[in-house]
Order: C-alpha cells, then sequence, then structure tokens
C-alpha cells in the first residue's frame, strides 16, 4: 500500500513537472501558428494602415504569418469587444485607438469593459489630425463655417468616425452657439470622399487629409492636438482658437487580459523593432503623415488612465 502510495506521488509529480515545463517550452516557442490582428477601422485608414505595415514586419521577425483582419465599426469599439473574448494566449492581438478604451465607455454606457479589462501592448503612432473642408470651400478659417452656419441659420454637417470628434464638436457648439449636424461614418476615408463629393461641409480625419490637403482638394482649419503640428504649421490649435479642447487619439496594440508576461515580453520586443525600423516610419509618414510614438506596455497602460481622467471632467460637463 505504501509503495503504491509513493509511486502515485511520484507520477503525480512527473505529471506536474511535464505541465510546467510543457508551458515553458510553449511560451519559449511562441510563436508555433500564424498570430490574427485584429483591426478595428477599415481599410485605407490611418489605424488600418499602420497595423498592416507592423503585421507585414512583424511577420518577418517571427517567422510566422501576422494575419490582419478588419473589425471596424464603433470607433474601434467593436474590434476591442471581440477582442476582449479571444482566447489569451497571444495568438490573437488589436489593433485600435486609444479613445476607444478611454473615451467612447465614458459617452456610450453600453460600452462596459475597461482599460485593465486587457492587456495592452504597446503604443505606435498618433496622427496629424484636422478638421477639413473641401478646397474650394468658402470657408478659410474655422470662424468662417461658423459665422456662415449661424447668419444662414443652418447646421454644419460633420462626418464623424470617432468619439473623440464627437466631444470635439460638442466643445466647439457650446463655445460658439453654433448647431452641428453629425453623421456617423465608417472610418476617416468615408467622411473624406463625402466632404470631396460634396455631401457633407467637414469633417475630422486622423492623417488620411494630409495627401488631399498637398493634392489641393481639401483644406485644413483646424488641429485637436496641443500643439501646431510640424508638418503643418499653419493650421491653428483649437486650444488657440479658444475652445478649450485637445485629444491625441493614439494608435495602439493590445490583447486579452492574461496573456503569459513572458508572451507579452515577446510580443513588445518584436512590436518594438517593427515600429523603430526606420522605413517604416518613413512610409507612414510619408504616406499619411503619421507620427512615430511608442510605449512599452506599461507606458501604454499609464497614459490610457490619463487620458481617461483628463477627458472625464469635458465629457461630464457637456452630457
Amino acid at each position: 500500500m505504501k509503495r503504491s502510495f509513493t509511486r502515485m506521488l511520484t507520477l503525480s509529480a512527473a505529471a506536474l513537472a511535464l505541465t510546467l515545463t510543457s508551458g515553458l517550452a510553449t511560451a519559449a516557442g511562441f510563436p508555433e501558428k500564424p498570430i490574427t490582428m485584429f483591426i478595428g477601422f477599415n481599410p485605407g485608414g490611418a489605424v488600418d494602415t499602420t497595423g498592416r505595415l507592423i503585421a507585414d514586419k512583424m511577420s518577418k521577425i517571427l517567422g510566422q504569418p501576422v494575419v490582419a483582419v478588419t473589425k471596424s465599426g464603433g470607433g474601434g469599439t467593436v474590434m476591442a469587444s471581440q477582442l476582449i473574448n479571444a482566447p489569451a494566449d497571444g495568438y490573437t492581438i488589436g489593433m485600435g485607438a486609444s479613445a476607444a478604451y478611454t473615451l467612447t465607455p465614458q459617452i456610450n454606457k453600453n460600452i462596459t469593459y475597461k482599460i485593465d479589462d486587457f492587456t495592452h501592448l504597446a503604443t505606435l503612432t498618433y496622427p496629424s489630425d484636422a478638421i477639413v473642408v473641401k478646397a474650394d470651400s468658402p470657408y478659410k478659417t474655422l470662424k468662417d463655417m461658423i459665422e456662415a452656419h449661424k447668419k444662414d441659420k443652418k447646421p454644419i454637417s460633420f462626418a464623424s468616425q470617432v468619439s473623440a470628434s464627437r466631444l470635439m464638436v460638442m466643445a466647439i457648439a457650446e463655445k460658439s452657439g453654433a448647431e452641428f449636424k453629425v453623421i456617423p461614418v465608417k472610418g476617416g476615408a468615408v467622411g473624406i470622399q463625402e466632404v470631396l463629393g460634396g455631401h457633407i461641409d467637414s469633417t475630422w480625419s486622423g492623417s488620411g487629409w494630409t495627401e488631399q490637403v498637398r493634392a489641393g482638394k481639401l483644406r485644413a482649419l483646424a488641429t485637436m492636438s496641443a500643439e501646431r503640428m510640424k508638418d503643418y504649421p499653419d493650421i491653428p490649435t483649437l486650444i488657440e482658437l479658444g475652445y478649450g479642447f485637445t485629444f491625441t487619439d493614439t494608435f495602439m496594440l493590445s490583447a486579452p487580459k492574461g496573456v503569459p508576461a513572458d508572451v507579452v515580453s515577446k510580443l513588445t520586443a518584436t512590436i518594438e523593432k517593427a515600429i523603430m525600423d526606420p522605413e517604416v516610419q518613413k512610409t507612414l509618414h510619408d504616406k499619411i503623415g503619421l507620427l512615430t510614438k511608442y510605449r512599452d506596455s506599461k507606458a501604454t497602460t499609464a497614459f490610457l488612465h490619463k487620458q481617461h481622467d483628463d477627458v472625464e471632467p469635458l465629457v461630464k460637463k457637456l452630457k
């Protein structure tokens, strides 16, 4: 009996050791199969372009495909809502924007997830954002557009794809007395096409506007950035114009909560190597005006909490 009990303990210990060793081997050998990257915005936009470039670079570094899958809608919240339920094994990650974690849940109470319900991997880029109108529009400034519509007693039609731009419109309307008709669109590229087609007065774009401005098809009136953009120093900030509003919707990668620490380390090291590649940065900047701002997992999570707290008073004020 004693011998049988001893043998049982030995087998149990061996099984436990094998389980632990197998877990370590799996983490050490990560990835052993393709990784899926959910992308929270439509193809062609700033988030999508960033995600696909990084996915391609990660594939080359890891030796396994990183497959981009579009999960657009709700300014990135559709993607986040699916990502939160994915297995926490590192094989599913999500490319999105900070507002989907910090701002939209404060505005839309149907979104119940919190910042800490995810493992946030890294911040990659941030946009050169602007409010834009068609180049042949009579509006040379934001003030021109507001005063013209107030005089005609017509609302300003505004295409919006993210909660940050809707909050911005609320801040401008409260300060100026202008009326806006916000039209939800799926992606910044759609908003730009609506403006170019003459169907909508204006839109906010994360970076897709830059090429159209250089081509003489759009005119930029203002930016949500805290400071004037280095590449576009003539575009005033909303703070300068007296609206007291700023928000930088940074583009980032996240994963489900509970991914093993060593897998997170492997992913973040790969992501950093990918985004710091000079050719990747040049492509992002030259193609759609994106600026690189790498933050690791810890710094990204801290930034999200700060952004949430910074915007919370304005959300409460404008509700």
